[in-house]
């Protein structure tokens, strides 16, 4: 990626830039969370419950390796509506 910035110029900070919007992040975790739930007190496969349960474990786990804690917290903190 090239650089069009001067010397001296502001750079963004890049600590929170994601390429998908964390809105978008949030709700299909959340949605992965509610499926996985529904599969553990309906009775589903032991197999597509875990896989469901690992799905929701990679999504935190590449949200963490792409902003850190602090874009963890974000994800479970809904900001309020202006």
């Amino acid at each position: 990626m090239r650089d069009d910035t001067g010397p001296g110029a502001d750079r963004p900070s890049y600590e929170m830039v994601i390429p998908i919007p964390l809105s978008r992040i949030r709700v299909r975790f959340f949605a992965f969370a509610v499926l996985t739930v529904g599969c553990a007190f309906s009775g589903a496969s032991v197999r597509f419950t875990l896989t469901l349960m690992l799905a929701c474990i990679a999504i935190l786990l590449a949200v963490a390796a792409t902003g850190g804690r602090e874009l963890v917290r974000a994800l479970f903190r809904v900001p309020p509506k202006q």
